[in-house]
């Protein structure tokens, strides 16, 4: 035993010998976080992204389930709200009745803030307690609901608003602890139309501009928080970052639903650091799209997501190799050896794995073939 109690005193000292040029943990009161929960009808993405004064905000706040919906749960978050919440979608009812029923058994529900995107629009129930109540703002379609919830007791400025896309996204936006209102109006109007924003607010930071400048959920995730940052952001400051997006089948290998899954935990700009993380992980979230659908037969979904590669990084001799396969089995091909042979001229070891490809079967059993087998000559 004294063994064990002198180990534990030396140990102990050598904390406190080290605790003086140790980083300090800031405080973790009062937390002020912003987000955005978003559902596309037409390609089917769920997301949700966040920013927050708050160490690895992306273990709390972000919830999704392709097919289902997405929640981000803040303020004094309870983090019971993004299971039981998907759950309750999952079951079939209406976002009323989910927010209704996570509130009610939640002694601090008025600390709470909370977004959610249901894919399913059937109404709300007449009856709801959020028809016409100041603390909730939701919007129906045919395909979807969204609905912000921000408690009595949040601090200010604190509030939310939900709205569907000039292209179909439904979305709800809020925060806590802001700088004030106009940083959620300015979420709003960047996710309702992300090119008038855009044109009226360029961004300075090149790796934010390059993350928005594809269409897809995570670049209008991204340019919502860089939307609410640019009127100020959260009052206390800026700390972590994350952007969770699924879509159904369209994760790696198709094997899973999550096709982005990116935290910041601690920067001093988790915004830059985000979008560098979007703009490393796009090629690969894309590719894995590609994958999914070449083999469901999308020939041609397949090769537009293969081209958006290429136009990123024309260097990518593997993205030039996959669209030639594409190519190939879509039955183009005079396009399946021309992008076959760049790719081939960016990476000569590519050679000997095209010619046991079964994904260019086409291009094997044509006479042109022959050049692509004499570059084993040269």
């Amino acid at each position: 035993m004294k063994a064990a109690i002198v180990s534990l005193t030396v140990a102990s000292l050598m904390l406190g010998a080290g605790s003086a040029s140790a980083s300090q943990p800031p405080r973790q009161q009062n937390i002020a976080t912003f987000s955005v929960v978003a559902y596309d009808p037409i390609s089917g993405e769920v997301g949700v992204a966040v920013q927050s004064r708050f160490f690895a905000v992306g273990s709390v706040v972000p919830y999704a389930d392709a097919g289902v919906g997405a929640v981000a749960s803040q303020a004094f978050g309870n983090t019971t709200f993004g299971p039981l919440g998907l759950e309750r979608m999952a079951d079939g009812h209406n976002l009323d009745y989910v927010l209704t029923s996570l509130l009610s058994a939640d002694e601090r529900r008025e600390q709470r803030q909370v977004g959610l995107v249901k894919v399913g629009g059937t109404n709300f129930a007449q009856d709801s307690e959020w028809q016409d109540n100041e603390q909730a703002s939701f919007v129906i379609t045919e395909s979807s609901q969204a609905l912000s919830y921000s408690g009595s007791e949040c601090m200010d400025w604190a509030g939310g608003r939900s709205g569907v896309a000039n292209d179909g996204i439904v979305f709800a936006v809020q925060g806590n602890i802001l700088t004030g209102a106009d940083v959620v109006d300015a979420m709003y109007e960047a996710m309702a139309d992300p090119y008038a924003w855009l044109i009226d607010n360029p961004l300075a930071d090149e790796e934010i501009m390059y993350a928005v400048s594809i269409d897809d959920m995570a670049a209008r995730l991204m340019l919502a928080l860089a939307a609410g940052q640019s009127r100020g952001g959260d009052s206390r400051g800026m700390q972590s970052a994350a952007l969770l997006v699924e879509q159904a089948g369209m994760g790696y290998g198709g094997y899973n639903d999550v096709k982005y899954d990116l935290r910041v935990d601690d920067a001093v700009d988790p915004f830059h650091e985000l979008a560098r993380l979007i703009n490393i992980g796009r090629p690969f979230a894309l590719a894995n799209e590609a994958y999914t659908v070449l083999y469901a037969g999308d020939y041609q979904r397949a090769r537009d997501l293969f081209l958006t590669i290429t136009l990123m990084d024309q260097e990518n001799a593997n993205a030039f190799y996959n669209l030639a396969c594409a190519c190939a089995m879509g039955g183009d091909i005079d396009a399946g050896f021309d992008y076959l042979n760049f790719a081939l001229d960016l990476d000569p070891a590519m050679l000997e794995h095209s010619l046991q490809d079964s994904d260019l079967d086409n291009l094997h059993s044509d006479p042109r073939w022959t050049e692509v087998e004499a570059r084993r000559e040269d």
